[in-house]
């Protein structure tokens, strides 16, 4: 790309005639016309000259880059400024400004070539970014990882005409000064905003008017969005199928989502995951498709909602659910967990929950290791539950100080990893005598600090 010169041509033989006239006038007044004339003339053909160059226009634009790589070229260079750019012809700025490694393009790029490539070519050693605001991004399609790991941006973007862009993932991912409106962007084309706002420190602009109604990932989108707390209630998600992640480490978030139409999401994996100050109404959710819920209220320390109407019924992992969600004590007796294979965890730390799960078919889960783990405050019946294809329970009720229900009915041939499963739980006295325990299967202090160390099952004898 050549930079645009101002070089004036040789004046063209009209005016040469001129100035050959005005120094024959013998009047004055004639030369002082004659040399107007021959001005005005070089002004004239300067003016063509303008019109015609394909590289210079009347605008202040000076660089006029036809793809994403002249653009980048021209972004290295930080003598050139942004608003002197013409980016109207640019459909993709992919990466444009990330911050990369190769680490990172290997996972963002998931082997694409041309996503490969951009991830490797970007104009991360940027510094000034004064006049991005008027750049033409009317045909840009793809804006993903744009801003990346760009620490010090923070330019007013509002102005863009965004009503093309498909893909806005991790588009200020780690943008950690990143602090500008928004809401006017109209984002109704976009599909996935995945990562978008990721790990910006200080982002907390209203987003309410934005129109995500054909948007189909949500995950991780304000994940560690430490500043992040305005209102989204308004939004239309009706398409959205996976929302994993989505507020995890939000610390300040705590809006109301009541109105979303979530019937179409199959992932709330770690949605609230250590959303500290999350606590609002969920139980409109239709959560009918959903698939994962692990981990989806992990350390959400003030959650405390209702949730048994929620029909959880093609859920099959609930591992880690309700992970230190200390003040959750909500009925769930209504749940129909049938499809679970995994709750590892589920209730672990959860040291305020005590309600009653002995409805529960509990008849495909796998893995209960750790459930109750610390869970000091349980201590409902669980008898009745059939745990026959049960691998892993171990510690299940480790430190669970408060509970002591008979097991005897527990089918528990299939365990294999019994280590620390009543270890702590200082209260439990129960007979197991009745459990038909594998011979091979690990059972390490078990009993340890527990009343059946000293009164331990037969089986346990053998």
């Amino acid at each position: 790309m050549k930079r645009a010169t101002q070089n004036l041509k040789i004046p063209n033989l009209k005016i040469l005639k001129l100035l050959q006239n005005a120094s024959e006038a013998q009047n004055l007044k004639m030369f002082k016309n004659l040399v107007l004339a021959c001005l005005f003339a070089l002004m004239l053909d300067s003016s063509l000259q303008a019109s015609t160059n394909p590289i210079t226009d009347t605008s202040k634009h000076i660089y006029h880059p036809q793809n994403r790589d002249e653009l980048v070229e021209l972004l290295r260079d930080e003598n050139i400024k942004l608003d002197t750019i013409d980016t109207s012809k640019i459909t993709d700025m992919g990466f444009l400004f990330a911050n990369t490694s190769d680490k990172i393009c290997k996972t963002a790029a998931q082997g694409v070539e041309p996503y490969t490539q951009n991830c490797k070519n970007t104009a991360s050693k940027r510094k000034d970014f004064s006049g991005i605001e008027t750049w033409d991004v009317s045909n840009v399609t793809d804006m993903m990882f744009m801003f990346l790991a760009a620490y010090s941006f923070n330019q007013p973007l509002d102005s863009w005409d965004v009503s093309n862009v498909k893909y806005m993932n991790n588009m200020f991912n780690i943008a950690e000064s990143f602090n500008q409106p928004l809401n006017s962007w109209n984002v109704s084309n976009v599909i996935t905003m995945h990562s978008m706002f990721a790990s910006t420190k200080f982002f907390n602009q209203p987003l309410d008017k934005w129109d995500v109604s054909n948007v189909k990932d949500m995950s991780s989108m304000f994940s560690e969005a430490k500043s992040f707390n305005q209102p989204l209630d308004s939004w239309n998600v009706s398409k959205v199928t996976n929302m994993s992640y989505m507020f995890r480490k939000a610390r300040f978030f705590n809006q109301p989502l009541d109105k979303w139409d979530v019937s179409n999401v199959k992932d709330m994996s770690s949605m609230f995951s250590e959303a500290k100050s999350f606590n609002q109404p969920l139980d409109s959710w239709n959560v009918s498709k959903v698939t994962n819920m692990s981990y989806m209220f992990r350390k959400a320390r003030f959650f405390n909602q209702p949730l048994n109407s929620w029909n959880v019924g093609n859920v099959t992992k609930m591992g880690g659910m309700f992970f230190e969600a200390k003040a959750f004590n909500q009925p769930l007796d209504k749940w129909n967990v049938s499809k679970v294979v995994d709750m590892n965890s589920m209730f672990a730390w959860a040291v305020s929950f005590n309600q009653n799960l002995e409805s529960w078919d509990v008849s495909n889960v796998a893995d209960m290791s750790s459930m109750f783990f610390q869970a000091s405050n349980f201590k409902q019946p669980l008898n009745n539950w059939n745990v026959s294809n049960v691998t892993n329970m171990s510690y299940m009720f480790s430190f669970a100080t408060s509970f002591n229900q008979p097991l005897d009915k527990w089918d528990v041939s299939n365990v294999k990893d019994m280590d620390y499963m009543f270890s702590f739980a200082i209260s439990f006295n129960q007979n197991l005598d009745s459990w038909n325990v594998d011979k091979d299967a690990k059972r390490e202090r078990i009993f340890d600090y527990s009343p059946l160390k000293f009164n331990v099952p037969k089986w346990y004898q053998r």
